[in-house]
């Protein structure tokens, strides 16, 4: 890959993106009271899936940053907390999010005894309070505070000595599921629409959104400060930028989860043990709302499934994939650097760009990223990859996600003389789409990337070259 566009452009574009919306949200300041809502995400930092653990929270911290999220809050399930997974927390911090408590082995407190239950908070406390962002905030894994009254007081009182704070929400929802039905297709070998895959977690968890707002407004009288559960997924990394420009982009607002643990619902301490769907129900429940039109379809597997099928967001394909592409990913996994001296300047300071391709599950597709270097510093990250054989089309894809909800898409084939050619189309919201063509050989010096446009009238235009060097690894 050539950084040419990789880099230098996604930042003008979300340079742009951000003007685009800090306009949006000057319009949107003259109008009547916004609707509120705080990010938060589950279960963090997840073990590897289709994308390893740091990929994951860089791509997941990109797009907040640049849709605008100054502040999420991240509930850690500290038995994923290990030598690789630590430094995601720093992360996390680094960009000014908040790092709070989901228990250490993410039990139902219901189904556990209470000392077990409490020890393990205290495990997971015992974890996180030097944090520099931690807050004392504790959700209860599954939203399960207890189903009976006795154990709910005493799991109130106990978390109060701690200082703790709960960690409540008011906009439930299965977008774990939406993540295990994508995760099982990927799996699979399923050729995956990326676009309906987005279109589908948009339209699902807006529509929880406005479920769980129009029942505050029906039983509370009023729309209070949301707090949106959301899981540390491959699907909330891909997406969660375009969520939020769905959001603003409806006249809402986000905020610090701090400022909406200000709301006078967080005093309302809910009567009912019907607390599953978060506060907002509970304290419907206790108005006299029934449970049936409290649960959204947003937390209906069955419901969810038929939607994953209804917006085709999988297709099953199979065909082996040549013994050309399977060299090529064994011979890109590694660390891939060159030297950005010919291009350096001030608006692009990189004295050197790096990319680093990893094996997806099974090992039959790759993972990458790039990213910037200042004097052999990682600095800005530009894109992910998946690189992966598309069997439907007897083709090699290359998908790349970058800023703003930027895309890149297209196929590899080899052209002869060793030269391997991708082409691929990018696209993005209210950016111009263009396509690119990359040639790259294996020469003496190192794997010779050029990188070209094409122009209105379909001619390729040469833009840049670069010379990337395999770094040597530990086992070198």
């Amino acid at each position: 890959m050539t950084p040419n566009s990789q880099a230098h452009e996604p930042m003008r574009f979300l340079s742009f993106q951000r003007i685009f919306w800090l306009g949006l949200l000057c319009v949107i300041s003259t109008a009547q009271a916004t609707k509120q809502i705080a990010i938060t995400f589950d279960d963090a930092p997840r073990p590897n899936s289709s994308l390893t653990s740091e990929q994951r929270a860089k791509a997941l911290l990109i797009a907040l940053d640049a849709s605008g999220v100054e502040q999420a809050m991240f509930f850690v399930t500290t038995k994923h907390l290990n030598e690789q997974t630590k430094p995601i927390l720093d992360l996390y911090q680094q960009d000014g999010h908040l790092i709070a408590n989901h228990s250490n082995q993410h039990l139902w407190l219901h189904r556990t005894e209470l000392d077990t239950y409490q020890q393990d908070v205290l495990t997971a406390d015992q974890a996180l309070r030097d944090y520099p962002h931690f807050k004392p905030y504790f959700r209860y894994p599954y939203l399960d505070e207890g189903r009976d009254k006795k154990v709910v007081k005493k799991m109130q009182k106990f978390l109060q000595k701690l200082g703790y704070q709960n960690g409540y929400v008011t906009v439930d929802n299965y977008d774990w599921y939406l993540e295990k039905l994508y995760q099982d297709a990927v799996k699979a070998g399923d050729k995956i629409n990326l676009v309906q895959m987005k279109q589908l977690y948009i339209d699902v968890l807006w529509a929880a959104i406005e479920h769980s707002d129009r029942i505050a407004e029906q039983y509370l009288g009023r729309s209070p400060k949301h707090v949106l559960l959301l899981h540390d997924n491959d699907l909330a990394a891909y997406f969660i930028g375009d969520l939020v420009m769905h959001l603003k982009a409806q006249g809402w607002e986000i905020i610090s989860p701090l400022e909406a643990y200000q709301d006078p619902i967080a005093q309302q301490v809910p009567k009912t043990l019907f607390t599953g769907q978060g506060r907002v129900a509970a304290l419907a429940r206790d108005a006299g709302a029934s449970p049936q039109e409290l649960v959204h379809v947003a937390e209906d597997e069955a419901e969810l499934q038929r939607l994953f099928t209804e917006y085709q967001v999988a297709t099953a394909v199979g065909a082996a994939m040549p013994e050309w592409f399977i060299a090529e990913m064994n011979s890109q996994v590694g660390t891939w650097q060159t030297s950005n001296a010919q291009y350096r300047s001030d608006s692009e300071p990189y004295t050197d760009y790096a990319i680093e391709w990893t094996w997806g599950l099974g090992e039959n597709s790759l993972d990458g990223r790039l990213y910037g270097l200042i004097d052999g510093k990682p600095s800005d990250d530009f894109w992910t990859y998946k690189l992966f054989w598309d069997a439907e089309q007897r083709q090699a894809r290359l998908l790349q996600f970058g800023f703003g909800g930027r895309v890149g898409d297209g196929f590899i084939r080899p052209i002869g003389h060793g030269q391997i050619e991708t082409i691929q189309t990018h696209s993005a919201p209210d950016f111009p789409t263009f396509t690119e063509r990359h040639l790259r050989v294996l020469t003496p010096d190192g794997l010779l990337t050029t990188s070209f446009r094409q122009s209105e009238a379909g001619e390729w235009q040469g833009r840049r070259s670069y010379t990337w060097i395999k770094q040597p690894t530990a086992e070198d």
